[in-house]
């Protein structure tokens, strides 16, 4: 009960920190970082007694984002999966298996070192096996194009708001501290990588946590004695257990063409016309949104496809420094072609995470999907309810 009443103060002093600052998130415009994130969790149901044999159903899941940034380009690389092994109750039930793995990546190189034009190369790979299959199946599609824009990443300024206030409500901070010695905050928090590359994983934050106190000292928001041990233990706290969301504000728009190498049993292999417009913006100091389109169109006569055109829209927003609510809408929209359906699908997820201790959340999810048309059409949307644990790797 503390711990959640210390959420609620500090959401207090977030709140407080914005209306005396006039620092925004879109004032964070450092194009060299990285920002990382990893997940894996899984759940096991076994069940016993009362029935032909034990049965048991497990499930795992993990994914794992990774944007770097530098003048001359920026590289994203996403990767989830998820598998999945049942047995049934019923004497003779066999043992059943499924998975769904997929790898995106794209670098955008920009041609005049801004954040303006760049050209860009995409690669997807998907491979996936269903219960009823008896192996894997895989796909691979590769793209190039040009495009316009810029996507920045301010979870760095995020992390240094989040430090002061926690720093004021354990009466450390004793002023204001100044935009510029915000910003410079932010700057030394997006460099954790030089400094382990220079200090070694193990050394290296003494002098990264150091650097963070002398930018204090000298704004004149702490004591000449610095931050002292405790101090050092809350910026840790900050930094390591209650991570701070990711924060991105900008927008690019760009377009290409693109080509399945491979695809799964049954389906052909396109060549595609491709466009997709990003957009991102940092809602105050707490929320998040994003929306990206993406459009496909298939350029040959012989595919069952026109186009497909699938929209992501996401919300999060902190609740305390130690609850966040994540929203997502997912909607997918495919044309068909040679007389086939058009097929939407919509699905809305809203989840409550939980930061636990040792980098473990707990994560309860509802989900809403339905899909018309095609041969898997829904009458009627299904819900889903799902809890469990989460292991933060990054």
């Amino acid at each position: 009960m503390n711990k959640i009443k210390l959420s609620i103060v500090l959401i207090g002093l977030l709140t407080t920190v914005q209306s005396i600052q006039a620092i925004e998130m879109t004032d964070y415009k450092v194009i060299e970082g990285t920002y990382q994130n990893a997940y894996i969790g899984g759940q096991l149901q076994i069940n016993s007694g009362n029935q032909d044999q034990t049965s048991y159903d497990a499930s795992g899941t993990v994914s794992y984002d990774n944007i770097y940034t530098t003048a001359p380009l920026i590289w994203n690389l996403t990767a989830d999966g998820n598998a999945a092994v049942s047995k049934g109750a019923n004497s003779g039930d066999k043992s059943q298996s499924s998975y769904d793995t997929k790898l995106n990546t794209d670098i955008n190189k920009y041609l005049n070192n801004d954040d303006t034009t760049f050209v860009y190369g995409s690669t997807g790979i998907q491979y996936k096996k269903s219960v009823a299959a008896d192996n894997g199946d895989d796909a691979i599609n590769v793209g190039i194009g040009a495009g316009y824009g810029r996507m920045y990443v301010a979870t760095p300024l995020a992390k240094a708001l989040r430090i002061v206030a926690d720093l004021k409500e354990h009466k450390i901070v004793n002023k204001t501290v100044s935009d510029e010695a915000m910003m410079k905050l932010a700057k030394i928090i997006g460099l954790e990588d030089e400094y382990i590359s220079k200090h070694g994983n193990r050394e290296y934050k003494q002098y990264w946590y150091t650097d963070m106190e002398k930018v204090l000292k000298d704004s004149g928001a702490i004591k000449k004695e610095g931050i002292g041990a405790f101090g050092t233990v809350r910026i840790a706290d900050v930094l390591d257990i209650q991570r701070p969301n990711e924060r991105l504000h900008g927008w690019l728009v760009k377009g290409g063409l693109g080509q399945d190498l491979t695809n799964f049993d049954g389906l052909d292999k396109e060549t595609t016309a491709d466009a997709m417009f990003d957009y991102a913006l940092p809602i105050g100091y707490q929320s998040q949104f994003r929306n990206t389109a993406v459009l496909r169109k298939s350029l040959d006569n012989k595919t069952t496809t026109d186009y497909k055109f699938d929209n992501t829209l996401s919300y999060t927003y902190e609740l305390s420094n130690t609850i966040d609510w994540e929203n997502s809408w997912l909607l997918g929209f495919t044309k068909g072609d040679q007389g086939q359906d058009d097929v939407t699908t919509n699905s809305l997820s809203s989840t409550f995470r939980y930061y636990l201790a040792n980098n473990l959340d707990l994560t309860s999810t509802l989900n809403l999907a339905k899909t018309s048309g095609g041969i898997n059409e829904t009458k009627d949307w299904g819900t889903s309810f799902t809890t469990g644990i989460t292991y933060r790797l990054k």
